[in-house]
């Protein structure tokens, strides 16, 4: 039998461990914010902090983008006219290959030229070293084994063509495809813009953007076709093909271009710029441009008067240096830092094409286009500064405004009376 002692001792045990079972158990502990902090320092903040963009209005833009359309696709009658004085009245042949007067602009090689450099014509021999005399009984040096390669030549090269020749396939010419293709884009993005509503200018759009697309994309496409030497493959298939397209587009061209251009003219001339309230650099750059355009408006007319054009182009001479002088005292102003250069191109591309201006334009189309792309760049170049205008005076906002949200500290109290 158990004794009651030790029933005793068994209900004591029981009540005890009851007891501490009852214990509410401690919270886990929790990381104080000191460790967190530390741990999260270091890690990049994902999210971008806002800043001010620039937003150009509708009108800017579109006019922008017109102004692009209308003066870049001018570089399609440049592409016309060497192309037609090439080959007068006969097709591509071998006896006249066509030209769109690209290559005629600088040697290949030239940091301004668009075609690709050629590579060095090859030797067919070296000078022979020059060589000491020996003493009596020294053996000559050992002739070299390996001839050296060829200059412009490589193993690659070797063995894609005859050994030592390099390799005779022409790259892709990007040049011959920028000029015409990137300004018939801007047409399509123009046409694209709905506000604000150009009436005229939208009507002349609709027609001339599917159509200088086109154009420049057979244009571009035959430039590569010759300048690859493609030609010699087909037997000038693909090229009198092309050569039709290109003929009854370029009848059309110039009906196409003046109906956009007399529009484009007319909305300028009933939509001035407002400098009233620009500062100091954007009423020269405007200024200069506007006279740049006049000076446009009338190398693309069909009766030029070049003693006009040479005034006008001494009148911009007068504002783009005036743009020139405000910029050497403002050296941080965005309208003369970004058109400045722009304006010294075109005004040397204007110079060199001046000698060969006649009444019916520049008679040199390899002289017409750097002209024409010259202008092309001062347009991009008032978009650029107008939008670090905007941006910049967009920041200066955002500074005043977040200094004057400040706390104020509150004033120290008075000193107690005793």
């Amino acid at each position: 039998m158990i004794s009651v002692r030790s029933l005793c001792s068994i209900a004591l045990v029981l009540v005890a461990s009851g007891a501490a079972g009852c214990k509410e158990d401690p919270p886990p502990p929790q990381p104080e914010p000191a460790s967190s902090a530390a741990a999260n320092k270091g890690k990049a903040n994902l999210r971008t902090p806002v800043s001010p963009i620039a937003k150009v209005d509708p009108q800017s833009m579109k006019e922008y983008r017109v102004d692009a359309c209308y003066f870049g696709t001018l570089s399609l009658r440049q592409a016309r006219d060497a192309y037609l004085a090439s080959l007068g009245k006969d097709e591509p042949s071998e006896k006249k290959i066509p030209s769109f007067g690209i290559e005629d602009q600088a040697k290949p090689g030239d940091p301004k030229s668009l075609l690709p450099a050629k590579p060095p014509t090859p030797t067919t021999g070296a000078a022979a070293p020059k060589t000491t005399a020996l003493p009596p009984g020294a053996a000559a040096p050992k002739a070299a084994t390996a001839a050296a390669p060829a200059p412009g030549g490589s193993a690659a090269a070797g063995a894609k063509g005859a050994p030592g020749k390099p390799d005779e396939r022409r790259p892709i010419n990007i040049g011959a495809r920028a000029p015409y293709e990137r300004n018939a884009r801007a047409c399509t993005v123009a046409l694209s813009l709905k506000e604000p509503a150009m009436p005229d200018v939208d009507a002349a759009l609709s027609e001339y953007a599917p159509f200088a697309s086109e154009l420049a994309k057979n244009i571009a496409t035959a430039a590569n076709y010759y300048q690859r030497e493609e030609y010699k493959k087909d037997s000038f298939a693909k090229g009198k093909e092309l050569h039709a397209k290109l003929l009854a587009d370029f009848e059309k061209l110039d009906a196409h271009s003046d109906k956009l251009g007399l529009a484009v003219s007319a909305w300028h001339a009933s939509h001035l710029p407002d400098l009233s309230k620009a500062d100091e650099g954007q009423k020269a750059a405007i200024t200069a441009l506007e006279d740049a355009r006049a000076l446009m408006v009338m190398l693309a007319s069909k009766n030029v008067d070049p003693a006009a054009v040479k005034t006008a182009l001494q009148k911009l001479e007068t504002s783009a240096a005036a743009l020139k002088a405000h910029g050497s005292t403002n050296q941080t102003d965005p309208w003369s830092k970004i058109m400045v250069p722009a304006f010294d191109n075109f005004l040397r591309d204007m110079k060199a094409a001046e000698p060969k201006l006649t009444d019916k334009g520049i008679s040199s189309p390899s002289l017409f286009l750097p002209v024409v792309t010259g202008f092309v760049s001062l347009i991009e170049g008032k978009h650029r500064a107008l939008s670090r205008s905007l941006m910049a005076k967009a920041q200066a906002e955002k500074a005043q405004t977040a200094g004057t949200a400040q706390p104020v500290a509150p004033a120290a109290p008075a000193p107690e009376k005793e």
